[in-house]
């Protein structure tokens, strides 16, 4: 898996060196269980193939120029400081590349205002997308015809990912370290990187885990969920609120997420669980009360078998990479 990251002169560091070092993560734990034959392929390109001085100051030295991007598996453009316009202009030849790339169907992920590059190569016509909060209103009259939406923090569409931001990115980085690997890897490197991810359980067309979709009515069952952690539930009363028969709920549900309701209902409640544990000062046992456990002993299990370390162990870990005053 070769994983190309673009560099211009404005690009923001953190959009290359985070995501990077969390694929670096994951994929060396990969190789030591096993679990792969060799690890990630991380590399940089640049105009000139040689090296790129990007925000702060930094020098990124790259391994290839734009063309090196067509051997990638997948691309990822990071945000830009400030006003992307003047970028587009001097760069045509990336846009080609990515035009390139998208007829090929490789994965494509641009973060922030790196999306505006997309638009301007007329990638996003008629897709779903989203860009930096900062720039929503600019970016919807520059590109009429993307179906730009946002309150989402990521969209998908035909092998193009658009994230709002940096900590977006990474929230797409772990959902690929799960879907390439294991919920065990992608729990460490979360916990590795856990002050520098953001990582929410309310985004309605992408959850960490699930599928990128745009099922209103699993949007609304997704909702009712995430409302009553600690409250069980039979599927027949959550067909009821959104309209639907059992079995056709069951199917699209699975369709869209890639987990029955009561699987994905158990994933937002240990979600929660990690929260907790960084959070709060709550006991174990607390925490398995707040959430419906009725049995301690049997939600340290659960959380175990998701995050490779009882609950303690997850909050000590935690704990220990916290700055205190």
């Amino acid at each position: 898996m070769r994983i190309g990251f673009i560099a211009l002169p404005k690009t923001l560091a953190t959009g290359i060196t985070l995501p990077s070092e969390m694929l670096h993560a994951a994929s060396q734990m990969a190789y030591l269980k096993h679990l792969t034959s060799e690890p990630l392929s991380l590399s940089v390109f640049c105009q000139d193939g040689d090296s790129q001085e990007v925000t702060g100051g930094l020098t990124l030295k790259a391994q290839g120029s734009w063309e090196g991007l067509l051997n990638c598996d997948m691309v990822i453009m990071p945000p830009l400081w400030g006003n992307p316009l003047p970028m587009l202009t001097h760069h045509g030849e990336l846009i080609g590349i990515l035009q390139r790339l998208v007829a090929e169907r490789k994965p494509v992920i641009a973060a922030g205002t790196g999306v505006y590059f997309l638009a301007e190569g007329g990638l996003l016509d008629d897709r779903v997308a989203t860009t930096h909060w900062y720039f929503f209103g600019r970016f919807a009259r520059r590109y009429p015809k993307v179906l730009l939406k946002p309150k989402q923090a990521i969209t998908y569409a035909d092998e193009i990912y658009c994230a709002g931001s940096v900590n977006s990115l990474t929230d797409l980085v772990l959902y690929f370290v799960r879907q390439w690997y294991n919920d065990e890897i992608m729990s460490e490197v979360e916990r590795h990187f856990s002050h520098e991810v953001s990582r929410t359980l309310n985004q309605p067309f992408y959850r960490l885990g699930g599928l990128q979709h745009d099922d209103e009515d699993i949007v609304a069952a997704q909702a009712w969920l995430a409302e009553r952690l600690d409250k069980p539930f039979h599927v027949s009363e959550l067909a009821a609120v959104v309209g639907l028969t059992e079995r056709t709920l069951a199917r699209r549900f699975v369709q869209a997420t890639g987990e029955s309701p009561k699987q994905y209902w158990l994933q937002l409640r240990l979600q929660r669980a990690e929260e907790l544990l960084r959070e709060s000062n709550l006991t174990v046992q607390e925490i398995a009360d707040m959430l419906g456990f009725s049995d301690a002993s049997y939600f340290i299990k659960l959380f175990r078998q998701r995050a490779g370390v009882t609950p303690a162990d997850y909050r000590n870990v935690v704990r220990a990479k916290q700055f205190s005053v």
